[in-house]
């Protein structure tokens, strides 16, 4: 018999074409406990582009608490470096980092791919994976590359 109502909000702040920056969240009605919040940020420029996540879940939500961050680099319309990673504040530990090389060509993708996770639940130890792999898209379409954005 406990009546529950959270106050949810969203703000969006593009300056220009160079930054881009998010943040949602849901604090209590009694605006003194919070909920959720997420905050993206996103920096372009040129080739460069590098977005940053922050999530934070507490009380009903959830008890989740992690950044991350993506960094891409285009040298051209065909070539790509790719860096992602990802920490677990609550466990003050690194989840995983990827690095990803890309190349296209018409409906061709083939990109090598080094993974590095760090921490897992329950027996099973950190490991380390490298992937090849090779996409033949369709003509007029477009298919990620698997864990590739």
């Amino acid at each position: 018999n406990q009546e529950m109502s959270d106050i949810i909000g969203e703000m969006k702040l593009k300056t220009n074409e160079f930054i881009d920056f998010n943040y949602n969240f849901s604090v209590d009605n009694n605006i003194s406990d919070l909920n959720y919040h997420k905050i993206n940020s996103k920096i372009k420029v040129n080739n460069f582009i590098t977005t940053f996540e922050f999530l934070e879940e507490n009380n009903n939500l959830g008890n989740d608490s992690f950044i991350s961050n993506e960094t891409s680099y285009d040298f051209n319309d065909n070539n790509s470096l790719f860096f992602r990673t990802r920490k677990n504040k609550k466990t003050d530990l690194t989840e995983y980092y990827n690095l990803i090389y890309e190349y296209k060509m018409d409906c061709l993708v083939a990109g090598i791919e080094y993974k590095k996770d760090y921490y897992s639940d329950g027996d099973l130890k950190p490991e380390e994976q490298i992937f090849f792999s090779i996409t033949i898209m369709p003509f007029g379409g477009s298919i990620n590359s698997p864990s590739v954005k």
